[in-house]
Formats: structure tokens, C-alpha cells, sequence
């Protein structure tokens, strides 16, 4: 008899299957926390396991969790022992969290690739001489149901994403080059000349201001007058906007360093500088010091880029950091790389945990909350921004973060025991800011939908963001408006509000510029056209000019107005706002002289004419105060030229001695001004001390030092030599004919 087959019994299971994902333990005091008394209650709060709502960060926290405004001083009290049904839950509440985000990304893929199968894409490459070469990525649905779209820009070894203001210009004015070329190649050798002079006289000028690399620092700082004006300058014009410092300590260390006797902090020493460099912007008319700004710029880097990585994760360096960054932008030192240095500094404010918001780490004052928090709202909005600019995708979302927004304190008042917010309605020195952040995930969904590669791009999706933005901006206006203070600040100055309107209307422009130029030829997209032009209108009358039919056409941008200093003689957002917004006007002026049909004369906008000369004027006051760039003041020109030749019904030939014209005397006038600029700075030896030295701290001190290549009338001389014989034996090649209105 055969004996039955033995089957083998399965082992017991006596641990968990290790086929389940699970995430970490996290039963740590975070998630157990004592009771924390309310400031503005003044009542003791049950624990309750604090976890982030992955989709609703600037949700409040409820009335069952810690308020984030509360005072972190309160001693905790001994956490205790978790149950095992709490455990069980705090495990499948962040299980959950994590399959939400597996679904978002997987719906993010899948709405991606139905994107790419409905759209075809193509690379437009315009090539000039005058312009460069550049490949625009267009994208157009296929069977012929859309307009083309332009969402990406390669200009040599840059990519520029879609809200970079280039990328849509390209297409906007590749016409006027490619109509220009050969006529300018046959005739205007004088023009060429011209622009290469002033292309020489340029990098001489560069290699004048900037200082030998690398710079060590040294204690000089100006005289105590120039200083004061400078940190005012920048306490009233940058601080409002970008939250950096605390007023109160800041202005308490700072007047010691003329005080106290004893060699300063070198770390503090590098922030004053900075602060001075971002106040010298403003200080008087032509920008005098922005050599010396430049050189306190470089001493910054220098500080920043010493090998003490672990010492310099702290407050103070974070905040040397963004000041850092925002006097490079404003001097016209870091050019394009913002994007790529203000990318480093949110990893860093990461690593540093100022991502999570202090509800949620170890107890610390009042005042280091509200710094923490504050530091967080600037670093994120220098992100948007600078994305913005370089159309350079956020690598950002709402479920990245739980930080809260700074609270609505004057600063005085976090040197207080317990202090309370005031209302949303009350001004502070908060108000600005707290304003930006309003509007942060609207923004945030607009840049992504802009700059993300997986973005479909959809009109349905623009009108949509469009509707949302406006909804916010109204929202916010009503209450800026009826806003007043009774602290430190009484109410909003007239140039925060501009600044304000320049920002916000910046973000709802560039999500319908794509679909300006299909605008121009189908009427379906007339909606993303007047919106683009209205909000260039309003930015541009933000920005210092004016479009009222009562003023003078050609109105300076100098007046007693800081902000119309910081445009005219600063590099980075605020300016390039100016020169997108100009670009986008005028090129709607001549896209209505081209429509129009009419047998007798043809009939302008007075208010676009306002734009179309008073953006000629500050083009050119652009190149008066510092700035070697001469490529926005000869483009506006030919612009003015063309839309004057049209209205004149001129023919052909008469468009073009006009254009030539126009560009000798451009040519002549930036040659004349650039040669002044050069000449002064060819006699000096490096800026001068402006006071006797602070006493120096260790390894800190020496000099100045300038290289250069060759002297002025060398340099002068081998210009005017390349410019014999244009165009076939030319000495420049086309790179240093580059088009590239974003380099300095």
C-alpha cells in the first residue's frame, strides 16, 4: 500500500510580509506633541498627530493642531505612549499620501503623452547677420485644428522655456531681420562700423568695472552719511518686496560698526556691503557708484564661496545669500544663471529644513519663527521669478513644502514676549510681501503650465489659468486699497502698488503671449491679444511711463521716483518687464497699420504712440546711466522707422534709407556715450576708498586689481580696422553679432 504524498506545511508568518510597502516609522515627538498654549486663545490644545495636507498647503492648521503663530516657548511637557490603533492610523493616513502622489504622477505621464499624440512638433531656425542664429521649438495640433506655438528657444548652448520673453519676440520681429539682411549687408557698411565700435567700447567698459577674480574682502565701507542714504535706499525698495532682514537688529548692528571700536563681524560685514550695493542703485542720478557696487557684489561671492559649507548653514548665510543673488541680478552679474543659482539656494534652504514649518521642529523664539518663515516666502518667490524670466521649469509644488506664511507682524513687534499678528487688513512692513503669497499657487500653476515640459499647453487650459489669476488679483486689490496701518506703516507707498501691479500682471501676460502671434491672424485668439497689450499698457505706465494723451510724448523716465531709477539703471526682472512690455506695444501698433484697409490716412492709438516714443527715450536713457547694451535702442528704432514708413504709405526703398539712417544715428549717438564712459574709467586705477577703513577683521584686507587687454585707443583703433571691408573681409564672426537683448 502505497503512502500518501506528504505536502509541506507553510511556516507561520510571524512578522510583516516584506512584499508590503510600508513607509518609515515616524512616532517621534513631532507626532505626539504636548499640549501648546494659543497666543491669540489663550487656552491649552489637545495633541493630535500634525501630517500636511498634500494638496492644500495654505490651508490653516486646524483648531486641533498647534497654531503656527503660537508662542514656541512654552516648555513640552513628557509625550506618552502612543496606542496601537493611533500607530496604525498615522501608517495608513501617510500610505494614502503616498499613493496620492504615485496617482498624480501617473496622471501627469498619461496627460502627457496624450499631449505629444495630438501635436506635432517642428524647429523654426532664423539665422542673420544681424540677428544670430536661433531654433525655436514650435508645436502645432495635428490636422491643422490650431495655430503654431512656440515653447522653447535654443540660442547657442541655452535653452529658454516658454515664458522667456525672447521666445515669443523671436517670432514677433524675425521678419524685420530677414527683410533688413541683404539690404544692410549691400549698404550699410557705416551702420556696421558704428555697432562694432560700440561692441568694443562695451567689453572695455566690462573689463574696467569688474574686478579681478578672486576678490578678497576688505573693510572699507563709505563715509556714514553715503552709508545711511544707501541702507535707507534699500529698506525702502527692496526689503518691502523681498523679506531678507530683520529691521530692528540689523539697524542695531549696523550703527555699532561706527561705534563700537573693535573689528566687525566679517559675515555682517559682507551684508552691510551687499545692502549698500542694492542702495547704490537708487542714490543719485547717474549711478556713480556702480563700480563700487560691483566690487562689494564680488567681495560677496568671494565670502560665499569659501570651503566652510557645515559653519555657513545658518540664518545669517541664507540671508547673505539672497542679497547676494539680488545685487548680482540688479548689477548685471549673474545674467541667465539666476535661475541656476537661485535653484542651488532652495536645496540649501531645504537641507537647512526651512521647507517645514517651525510648528513642526524643536521649540525656538518667536522672532526665529517669523525669520524662518519669512526667508522661506522670499526664497520661493525669487524661484517664481527667475523662472519666469528664463522660462526654466519651478521644480516646485505646493506638497513640497509645509512652511506657513509669515504672519502679519511689524517687526518691532517680534522682539516681544507674545506677539499677536495683526488683521489682513491693518499695514504692516509684512503687507507686500504677504500679498506676493496671496497668489503663489496661482502663479505656481501658471509657470508649470508654461515651463513644464509635460504641460499639454491647451487655449481651454490658458483661459482657465486666466480666470483664476484674475480672480485672485481683484481679490487682492480690493484689500490693498482699503489698507491702512497703525504701527510702523501707515499705509502702502504709491511705488509698492507699482511694484505689486508689475509682478502680478507679468505672470498674467506671459501665459497669453504664446498666442500672440496666432492672434494676429485668427481671430479665435482676440481675447489672449487684448489681454496682452492691456497688461502691457498697465506695466509699462507702472514702470514710470505714462499713456495719458495729456502728456508729452517723449517723457523722461528721470524724475524723483526710485522706481524709475531702479528701471532705467538696473539689470534683471523689473527692466526686461520693460523692454517685453515696450517689444509688445509697438509691435501691436504695426500689426494695426498693417490691418488697417482704409483709403485715407490711417488712424493710431494715442496711447500705443505714447509707448512707441517715450520707450525710444528710455532705451537710450538706459545706455546714459551705465548699461554698454545698445541692441534694445536699436531695435526700438528700426521699429519706430517701419511703423512710420507704413503709416506714410512709403515704398520699399524709402524704408530702407530710413532704416540705414536710423541705424547710423544710433550707431553715432552710443558710440559718443559709450567712448565718454570708457575714457573716465581708462584714467582712473580702480575705485577709491570713500573713508578710512573699519578695523580689519582677520584675513580680511587688500586691493583692488584691474587687467587688461589692451588700452583704449588700441582697442579703438583694431575696431575701426575689422570695419574695412564689410561685409566680405568683416573681422567679427556672427557670435559677436549675437541678438541677445539678455545679455549685458
Amino acid at each position: 500500500m502505497t503512502e500518501p504524498v506528504k505536502r509541506r506545511r507553510r511556516p507561520a508568518v510571524t512578522g510583516e510580509c516584506i512584499y508590503e510597502s510600508r513607509p518609515f516609522d515616524t512616532t517621534d515627538q513631532s507626532y505626539n506633541a504636548a499640549p501648546a498654549v494659543d497666543s491669540h486663545a489663550g487656552h491649552s490644545k489637545s495633541p493630535q498627530a500634525i501630517l500636511p495636507n498634500p494638496h492644500t498647503q495654505t490651508a490653516s492648521i486646524t483648531s486641533n493642531s498647534v497654531s503656527h503663530h503660537s508662542s514656541p516657548l512654552s516648555a513640552p511637557s513628557p509625550t506618552t505612549t502612543g496606542s496601537s490603533q493611533e500607530n496604525e492610523a498615522k501608517r495608513l493616513r501617510l500610505r494614502i499620501r503616498e499613493l496620492e502622489d504615485q496617482l498624480a504622477r501617473v496622471s501627469l505621464e498619461s496627460s502627457s503623452s496624450s499631449a505629444y499624440a495630438t501635436v506635432s512638433s517642428s524647429i523654426e531656425t532664423t539665422t542673420s547677420q544681424l540677428g544670430g542664429v536661433f531654433h525655436v521649438q514650435c508645436e502645432t495640433p495635428i490636422g491643422n485644428k490650431g495655430p503654431v506655438i512656440a515653447r522653447s528657444m535654443m540660442h547657442k548652448t541655452r535653452m529658454f522655456g516658454q515664458s522667456h520673453w525672447c521666445v515669443t519676440a523671436v517670432l514677433l520681429i524675425r521678419d524685420i531681420f530677414e527683410t533688413l539682411d541683404s539690404d544692410l549687408q549691400d549698404r550699410g557698411a557705416g551702420a556696421w562700423a558704428g555697432i562694432a565700435k560700440c561692441k568694443a567700447l562695451a567689453r572695455f567698459i566690462k573689463s574696467k568695472r569688474a574686478p579681478a577674480w578672486p576678490v578678497k574682502p576688505n573693510s572699507f565701507l563709505p563715509e556714514k552719511p553715503i552709508a545711511d542714504a544707501l541702507v535707507e535706499n534699500y529698506l525702502e525698495n527692496t526689503e518691502p518686496l523681498y523679506r531678507v532682514l530683520h529691521i530692528p537688529t540689523f539697524r542695531e548692528r549696523y550703527e555699532a560698526l561706527w561705534t563700537s571700536g573693535i573689528a566687525p563681524d566679517p559675515a555682517f560685514l559682507i551684508q552691510v556691503k551687499l545692502v549698500l550695493a542694492l542702495g547704490s542703485i537708487t542714490y543719485d542720478e547717474k549711478f556713480s557708484l556702480r563700480t563700487t557696487a560691483m566690487q562689494w557684489a564680488y567681495e560677496g561671492q568671494t565670502w560665499l564661496t569659501e570651503p566652510k559649507f557645515k559653519s555657513r548653514l545658518d540664518i545669517q548665510t541664507v540671508q547673505t545669500n539672497i542679497l547676494l543673488l539680488l545685487a548680482q541680478e540688479r548689477l548685471g552679474i549673474i545674467g541667465d544663471s539666476m535661475w541656476i543659482a537661485v535653484g542651488a539656494l532652495v536645496r540649501k534652504a531645504i537641507f537647512m529644513g526651512l521647507h517645514r514649518d517651525p510648528a513642526r521642529l524643536p521649540d525656538r523664539t518667536v522672532l526665529t519663527c517669523e525669520m524662518h518663515r519669512r526667508l522661506w516666502n522670499t526664497i520661493i518667490e525669487l524661484n517664481l521669478q527667475s523662472s519666469l524670466g528664463s522660462g526654466g521649469p519651478v521644480f516646485l509644488s505646493m506638497s513640497d513644502f509645509d512652511t506657513q506664511p509669515p504672519g502679519n507682524f511689524d517687526d518691532e513687534q517680534l522682539l516681544e514676549l507674545d506677539p499677536v499678528p495683526r488683521p489682513p487688513n491693518e499695514c504692516t512692513q509684512m503687507t507686500v510681501a504677504l500679498a506676493l503669497r496671496e497668489t503663489f499657487s496661482q502663479r505656481l500653476d501658471a509657470l508649470r503650465f508654461l515651463n513644464d515640459v509635460s504641460s499639454g499647453g491647451s487655449y481651454e487650459e490658458t483661459l482657465r489659468l486666466d480666470a483664476e489669476l484674475r480672480a485672485s488679483l481683484k481679490v487682492l486689490g480690493r484689500r490693498l486699497q482699503s489698507c491702512k496701518g497703525k504701527g510702523a506703516k501707515s499705509s502702502l507707498t504709491n511705488s509698492e502698488l507699482r511694484n505689486l501691479d508689475i509682478i502680478l500682471y507679468r505672470y498674467l501676460s506671459a501665459i497669453h503671449v504664446p498666442y500672440f502671434v496666432a492672434a494676429l491672424q485668427e481671430a479665435k485668439y482676440a481675447y489672449s491679444r487684448a489681454v496682452v497689450v492691456d497688461c502691457a499698457l498697465k506695466i509699462w505706465n507702472s514702470l514710470g511711463g505714462s499713456t495719458s494723451m495729456r502728456t508729452p510724448a517723449a517723457e523722461s523716465f528721470e524724475a524723483a521716483d526710485d522706481l524709475r531709477r531702479h528701471v532705467t539703471r538696473s539689470m534683471g526682472f523689473f527692466m526686461m518687464a520693460a523692454m517685453h512690455s515696450a517689444l509688445l506695444v509697438v509691435m501691436e501698433l504695426r500689426a494695426q497699420l498693417k490691418e488697417s484697409d482704409g483709403l485715407g490716412p490711417k488712424l493710431l492709438r494715442p496711447d500705443l504712440l505714447v509707448v512707441l516714443e517715450q520707450s525710444q527715450e528710455w532705451a537710450l536713457e538706459v545706455v546714459r546711466a551705465g548699461h554698454t547694451n545698445v541692441k534694445g535702442y536699436l531695435l526700438l528704432r528700426v521699429i519706430a522707422v517701419q511703423i512710420d514708413t507704413i503709416s506714410r504709405n512709403l515704398s520699399q526703398e524709402a524704408l530702407m534709407e530710413n532704416v540705414l539712417g536710423a541705424a547710423v544715428d544710433v550707431a553715432d549717438t552710443c558710440c559718443g556715450i559709450l567712448t565718454e564712459m570708457a575714457e573716465k574709467l581708462a584714467d582712473s586705477r580702480g575705485p577709491q576708498p570713500l573713508a578710512a577703513p573699519m578695523p580689519t577683521p582677520p584675513d580680511m584686507g587688500g586691493e583692488w586689481s584691474f587687467t587688461f587687454a589692451q588700452g583704449l585707443e588700441d582697442l579703438l583703433a583694431s575696431a575701426e580696422n575689422k570695419a574695412v571691408g564689410w561685409p566680405p573681409n568683416y573681422g567679427y564672426d556672427m557670435d559677436e553679432f549675437e541678438w541677445a537683448m539678455f545679455d549685458s
